[in-house]
């Protein structure tokens, strides 16, 4: 589809805009991100697109929202599109979750991309790119394995328990109470209390790896977990989707960085599977970007809110 278009990607540490004109030109813009439950979530998103729809002016073709935390119910998804469709000059609204955007970007064949940051989700294509397979991306309190806050959770606990005599480790509980201001006693109150704990506690990820790569046994056995998570979203979706040897797995997200090593410790693991690491070279707000000038949803149409003037 060749038209003026806005698209969004993001989550708990942030949300990207970006413009593309007919004439070629472009803007980027940087949100705040948000975890459920912080903000009223309809309005946020609605103004978001509005915001960004006006600052870049003239009609929008389309605008592509793929977000991590999406409405609960066709009410919210409702309301999202006709406050973005009546207060903006955007003639057609996509919303999706951003593993569609992430899917679109990484996964250019049959094959599944796991995006990791404060939060994690996963989608896979299949059988000639016919069918999708969406997995994971629960969310913080009931899912979430192998995310940053999960990873930095993990350490959490670990160091309360060695607060508490109950094993865990004592060198994660200094670097805890170091990491969040603390005193052993007052971790928890202190965490609980921060603006916005998820993200906090996600935070603290880079320093459970960190931890990792310097010897902490405790450490590098929760990234080694986290590692099978990951394969294991791997393998189920090969599986669920019928692939065959060339069957693609791409990471994204700050969690599975190349450099990291929990990516490391994946891509050794998926070894053993038959698999391995499979780089597009581009990002989610890539993505979304593809996915705003898409001529229909293709194989993401079961994923996809469609909205229009």
């Amino acid at each position: 589809m060749n038209g003026n278009v806005i698209f969004f990607d993001g989550g708990g540490s942030g949300i990207r805009a970006k413009s593309e004109s007919v004439e070629g030109k472009s803007i980027t813009k940087n949100f705040a991100g948000f975890t459920p439950g912080e903000l009223p979530l309809v309005d946020y998103l609605a103004n978001l697109i509005i915001d960004f729809a006006s600052e870049v002016g003239g009609p929008i073709d389309r605008a592509v929202l793929a977000v991590a935390t999406l409405p609960a119910d066709d009410k919210q998804y409702g309301d999202i599109a006709k406050a973005v469709l009546a207060k903006s000059e955007v003639k057609e609204l996509w919303i999706c979750s951003d593993s569609v955007s992430a899917c679109a970007a990484a996964v250019e064949k049959d094959g599944v991309v796991i995006a990791a940051g404060t939060g994690i989700t996963a989608l896979a294509v299949g059988k000639n790119r016919t069918m999708a397979h969406p997995l994971a991306g629960d969310g913080f309190l009931i899912g979430d394995e192998a995310s940053a806050y999960w990873i930095g959770k993990m350490a959490l606990n670990s160091a309360l328990r060695a607060r508490d005599g109950r094993g865990g480790d004592s060198e994660i509980l200094g670097v805890a109470c170091k990491h969040f201001g603390a005193e052993p006693y007052q971790l928890t109150h202190t965490v609980h209390q921060l603006d916005r704990p998820v993200h906090s506690i996600a935070s603290f990820a880079k320093v459970v790896s960190k931890l990792a790569e310097s010897g902490n046994s405790t450490a590098h056995a929760i990234l080694d977990a986290a590692a099978d998570e990951v394969v294991l979203l791997a393998t189920t979706a090969k599986r669920e989707c019928g692939g065959g040897p060339d069957f693609q797995v791409a990471l994204i997200g700050g969690v599975l960085a190349p450099d990291n090593l929990v990516t490391k410790l994946v891509a050794k693991k998926l070894e053993n599977h038959g698999l391995s690491i499979y780089i597009s070279g581009k990002s989610s707000l890539d993505g979304a970007g593809i996915l705003a000038t898409m001529e229909s949803p293709g194989v993401f149409q079961p994923l996809i809110r469609a909205f229009k003037k």
